[in-house]
């Protein structure tokens, strides 16, 4: 869809659980990406991510979904 050209990506987690009743209560991540694209680039990169992937989009319904995305140091 933008054409992106990245060489690898690392993704990390961190969910928070509830007890009573069981469920996630929320979910944070960090996207790390390798790429030689401007961060104009990168900040589009992470919108089009939260507007139509799968994943963030399922999981966004059920519990709150916050991230954070920078280049690869």
């Amino acid at each position: 869809m933008l054409n992106f050209e990245l060489r690898g990506v690392d993704v990390t987690l961190h969910a928070v659980q509830q007890d009573s009743p069981p469920k996630i209560a929320s979910v944070d991540y960090e996207l790390i990406i390798d790429t030689d694209e401007p961060e104009q680039r990168l900040a589009l990169l992470h919108i089009n991510v939260r507007k139509y992937g799968t994943m963030s989009n399922t999981v966004a319904k059920a519990t709150r979904l916050d991230g954070t995305i920078r280049m690869k140091a």
